[in-house]
């Protein structure tokens, strides 16, 4: 069956209990997305933005999904047990594609007027937000140059709730909120995810998303992010993975900043089965801030894909990429990074690094970094380098009585170290090189599971 036509044949077929067990915020674009979807169908490696990852064979098998909306069988809250040391963080959860209810103690390290909420249960005292910005930012009709993305419409014609993560204005949040997504199933399962983030004027905050997938199960998930940040808002926003080599994800992230506001995005990928990053930040607001990290570990045959746009759409706006690699056995690493300065967006300034190490002959890393540039009074550069190992340096430890091992060890670390150290929550960066240097090591192949103290939340 054609992967495309088995979405929309499923959502003709049950589009009245999709709609019933669903958010009422999220039935409101269906009609919308099913058009655009049969116009311009999933996306293959013949898509522009889709070179390196065919989205359309990732999704071909038949995955169930939840449409009923039958809740998890354990509170995650009782089964998760392990944190990142010393760190103090609002614990929430999501289990495959649901919001679960958070606890008293999550809520209480929060500040007055704070919302962490699915959106069924925030539609009644934050209808007015999360109206006027679901879909909003991930609306590509206003991308008129790459035009709409497949995976972004699939999501948005079948998601059935979502997380709202509000920030009031002049917020600022002294503990990270962290949100759990964990994907447990007895069977191949599709989850459809999708989170509103909006910090109002002045509000600044952290938020930290763990990725982790239970048992040997087939999953595949569709998560889209929209960050809408007004004037002088600021977020910082840190994505790590740990799943398995069966899992399959898509997680696409849109930024909305208004002037001077700040957004930075870290990707994290430690274990992972096949995994598609896509980051499209709009600076529409002078002075605005855009960075975007990220520190990839693969092995084995996983293949990890980065794909980023950020639009300097007014002036005094900046911008900054780096995404390191690290791959080896027969791991594919592919980095395409686009930096578009609109006509009129004078004094940008706008940097963009990725650097690949391939540490055996069969790993491969791809790398497109470009601009587009409609203005003249800006400083915008881009690099990139793909390597092996330094045989000279490695010759050089070796003779100081370092095993080869080890000095493999430390050089992978030194390298990826660089991304980690834009980690800015002290505890978080800790623990992130601790488990670097076991993913070096051999001893995290991938997460058993909370309760075995591997992952990082």
């Amino acid at each position: 069956m054609n992967s495309l036509s088995q979405y929309l044949d499923l959502y003709e077929a049950h589009r009245e209990l999709l709609c019933s067990a669903a958010a009422p915020v999220t039935n409101g674009p269906r009609e919308w997305a099913a058009e655009r979807l049969r116009e311009v169908g999933l996306p293959t490696t013949r898509t522009e933005r889709y070179k390196y990852t065919d989205a359309a064979a990732a999704f071909a098998p038949d995955f169930g999904l939840n449409l009923r909306r039958i809740g998890p069988e354990h509170d995650p809250y009782e089964r998760f047990k392990c944190q990142v040391p010393n760190l103090s963080t609002s614990l929430f959860f999501v289990m495959n594609d649901m919001p679960c209810v958070p606890t008293d103690a999550a809520r209480r390290l929060l500040p007055e007027g704070v919302v962490v909420e699915s959106f069924a249960r925030a539609e009644g005292r934050m209808q007015d937000v999360v109206a006027a910005h679901y879909n909003s930012a991930a609306d590509h009709d206003r991308d008129f140059r790459q035009g709409h993305d497949g995976v972004t419409l699939l999501n948005t014609l079948l998601a059935q709730d979502g997380l709202l993560i509000y920030l009031p204005k002049d917020t600022q949040l002294k503990a990270p909120i962290q949100v759990v997504n964990v994907s447990t199933a007895r069977h191949d399962l599709l989850s459809l995810r999708r989170v509103l983030i909006v910090a109002e004027e002045g509000a600044h905050g952290a938020i930290l998303f763990c990725d982790h997938a239970e048992g040997d199960t087939a999953y595949l998930t569709s998560e889209v992010v929209e960050v809408v940040t007004a004037k002088d808002a600021a977020i910082d926003l840190y994505t790590i993975e740990e799943t398995n080599a069966r899992n399959r994800r898509f997680h696409t992230v849109y930024t909305r900043q208004d002037e001077r506001s700040h957004v930075a995005c870290h990707d994290i990928t430690l274990t992972c089965g096949l995994t598609r990053n896509r980051l499209d930040a709009r600076l529409q607001g002078s002075g605005a801030h855009c960075r975007a990290f990220g520190a990839v570990i693969a092995d084995a045959a996983q293949s990890v894909d980065h794909n980023i746009l950020i639009e300097h759409m007014a002036p005094r706006c900046e911008s900054t990429m780096l995404h390191k690699y690290v791959l080896g056995g027969e791991s594919r690493g592919a980095f395409a990074g686009k930096v578009y300065v609109a006509p009129g967006a004078q004094q940008t300034l706008s940097q963009q690094t990725n650097a690949n190490l391939c540490t055996t002959p069969a790993a491969r890393a791809f790398s497109q970094p470009m601009l587009e540039i409609y203005a003249d009074d800006v400083k915008c550069n881009h690099g990139s380098t793909t390597g092996k190992m330094d045989d000279a340096a490695l010759f050089y430890m070796r003779q100081r009585g370092i095993t080869e091992d080890e000095a493999r060890l430390l050089l992978q670390h030194a390298f990826i170290n660089e991304v980690l150290r834009e980690v800015t929550i002290p505890h978080l960066y800790d623990r992130l090189a601790y488990l670097a240097e076991q993913r070096f090591r051999g001893n995290l192949n991938h997460c058993k599971g909370c309760r075995h103290q591997c992952g990082t939340h």
